[in-house]
């Protein structure tokens, strides 16, 4: 389980001009910052089908009253944007080449957007091969 400090970002659409495709620089810096901090976890990236479960955690915002903000974290659930997919890309984005070596071997995803007392990232990635070849040895 990899667990980031960090407020979850969504992907933005790219910006098309006449010059070229950009994207927001602060959602490069956020990507960098991920994939800096993920590198340590993987030694090589996994081949073949991968699973991914991940949990996004929201700081309750401060101009809540306390109750609401209690509210909230017991309630769990977080239903506003951003949305879990435009979430979800940006950690596969920024996993590309480090956990796996294409986010298109991502075959099946779990995740989950929560309240809580600060923001963070959970992110917990294995090889659905694994787990076939060890549930076939039972």
């Amino acid at each position: 389980m990899i667990v980031l400090e960090m407020r979850p970002m969504p992907a933005p659409r790219p910006r098309v001009t006449k010059f070229g495709t950009y994207n927001d620089p602060r959602y490069t810096a956020y990507k960098q910052a991920v994939a800096l901090q993920c590198r340590r976890y993987f030694k090589e990236p996994i081949s073949g089908a991968v699973k991914m479960e991940l949990v996004f955690q929201f700081k309750t915002p401060k101009s809540w009253s306390k109750k609401r903000q209690a509210e909230a974290i017991r309630r769990g659930y977080h239903t506003q944007k951003p949305d879990g997919d435009n979430l979800e890309k940006g950690i596969k984005d920024a996993l590309n080449g480090i956990a796996y070596i294409d986010d298109a071997q991502v075959a099946e995803v779990n995740k989950v957007k929560v309240w809580g007392d600060r923001d963070m990232i959970l992110i917990d990635i294995s090889s659905l091969e694994k787990q076939k070849e060890g549930g076939d040895e039972e």
